[in-house]
């Protein structure tokens, strides 16, 4: 009985997907609908039937990559962007994605030269950023290092920022400054150089004092500093 349903829905939504061009405003405006209260998964249903009606509306193909990552369907992710990337090889977006599908498929050596290669091509220090944290979580502390001393170099004047995961579905943008000093403090904590560390943390929350991270390692920092006495 359960195998019947489940046929019957699959030749229901090919059908649904298959109707005539009035149906297809109904689609445009069930996308549009599901975007706005970030329903993504309808928006990715209504996105396809969409291009299966008229494989040439490039808006929607050009959609699916944020939209699958949104619902974390790295697979279906990568496969779309590569697709999108063919037409816009420097789209500073849909190469983020690229990374993001790396960083899911725990491919860390391919995700460090991706990240080598957009810095070089674009000299933003958000992405040697990126090495350096990809340098310390593979435990190449020399490497890290010397990207941090480059990063503090060319950070002065930077605008540039990073975006930091404060829940499983929220991150927090922070300004590059701050989120180096983060870094450089937490390099200072696992060498046990403690006092290195709360000053780093503190310039990190002095250059963004909403800095929600940076906040929770300096509470553990001198929560585990009073512990030890």
């Amino acid at each position: 009985m359960i195998q019947r349903l489940i046929l019957v829905s699959l030749v229901l939504l090919t059908f649904s997907c298959k109707n005539n061009q009035s149906s297809s405003v109904d689609y445009q405006k069930l996308y549009t609908h599901s975007l706005e209260i970030k329903d993504y998964h309808t928006a990715i249903f209504a996105a396809q039937c969409l291009l299966q009606a008229d494989s040439t509306q490039k808006q929607y193909l050009d959609s699916l990559p944020e939209l699958y990552a949104a619902v974390n369907n790295f697979g279906a992710t990568d496969h779309y962007v590569d697709i999108a990337l063919v037409s816009r090889p420097t789209d500073e977006k849909l190469l983020q994605i690229k990374a993001l599908c790396l960083q899911e498929a725990g491919k860390g050596k391919e995700l460090l030269d991706f990240y080598n290669k957009l810095y070089a091509s674009t000299n933003k220090i958000s992405y040697l950023y990126q090495v350096a944290t990809i340098q310390l979580t593979a435990g190449d502390v020399k490497g890290a290092q010397s990207s941090i001393e480059t990063l503090e170099s060319k950070m002065a004047n930077s605008t540039d920022s990073v975006d930091f995961m404060i829940s499983e579905t929220e991150k927090q943008k922070v300004p590059i400054r701050a989120a180096v000093y983060n870094v450089k403090a937490y390099v200072a904590a696992q060498n046990n150089n403690l006092l290195g560390a709360k000053k780093n943390f503190e310039l990190a929350l002095k250059e963004y004092p909403d800095f929600i991270t940076a906040q929770q390692n300096y509470m553990r920092l001198m929560q585990g500093a009073r512990g030890g006495k």
